[in-house]
């Protein structure tokens, strides 16, 4: 299913709303975060939406959505998700065993998981286009 995100810049970077579900929201530094945010918040709310037993909405148009109080001056875009929820895929890493403890012990002393410290060095490493010196 197709449903429209709200971006709006703001001081430090960009808010991002659902109007199909206003209770899910998220931010991004930059425009490029706060649509891989936008992927992720609105999957995980679904994902829970459905295990409490709620029926997904039929999404609101762009048109619909750019023409609701408070959305002038807003960026629409369009963010999938599956309906029956799991948009997100167990990945197999392979690295050094050395390399794993210092991420394992990173991640302890930050209270994040793996996955998630991951997930941002993804993001970091792609913003920065790194292998394109």
């Amino acid at each position: 299913m197709q449903y429209v995100a709200l971006l709006e810049q703001e001081k430090r970077g960009y808010s991002v709303t659902f109007p199909d579900f206003p209770e899910c929201t998220t931010f991004g530094a930059d425009m490029d975060e706060a649509i891989d945010q936008a992927h992720e918040a609105l999957a995980l709310y679904v994902e829970y939406f459905l295990e409490q037993g709620g029926a997904l909405p039929e999404p609101m148009t762009k048109k619909v959505v750019l023409a609701l109080p408070g959305a002038e001056g807003k960026r629409a875009i369009n963010i999938n998700v599956l309906a029956e929820g799991g948009d997100f895929v167990e990945l197999e890493v392979g690295m050094h065993v050395h390399l794993l403890g210092r991420l394992e012990r990173y991640c302890r002393d930050h209270g994040i998981s793996p996955a998630d410290f991951l997930a941002v060095a993804a993001r970091h490493a792609l913003r920065a286009d790194i292998l394109n010196d």
